[in-house]
């Protein structure tokens, strides 16, 4: 016999299954750095996420952005 419980979990695995069938497929990234100083290489792994910055390019940007959100420009 199901119980609300039950029926509450077999709707949330319905949900899940109808989000992950919508969802858009990412772009893969660039295989080197989209900063004109840089150029590296950017990993596999990291392309496949769609990242378009290597390591340490994205350290520094993700540093300035918290530098400017504190009010230190």
């Amino acid at each position: 016999m199901t119980d609300i419980i039950d029926l509450a979990q077999d709707q949330q695995q319905q949900d899940i299954a109808i989000a992950l069938a919508a969802r858009v497929p990412r772009t893969v990234g660039r295989s080197h750095c989209a900063n004109p100083d840089c150029g590296e290489p950017i990993a596999p792994l990291r392309q496949q996420l769609g990242a378009v910055l290597c390591i340490d390019c994205q350290r520094d940007a993700e540093r300035s952005a918290q530098a400017c959100a504190r009010g230190g420009v």
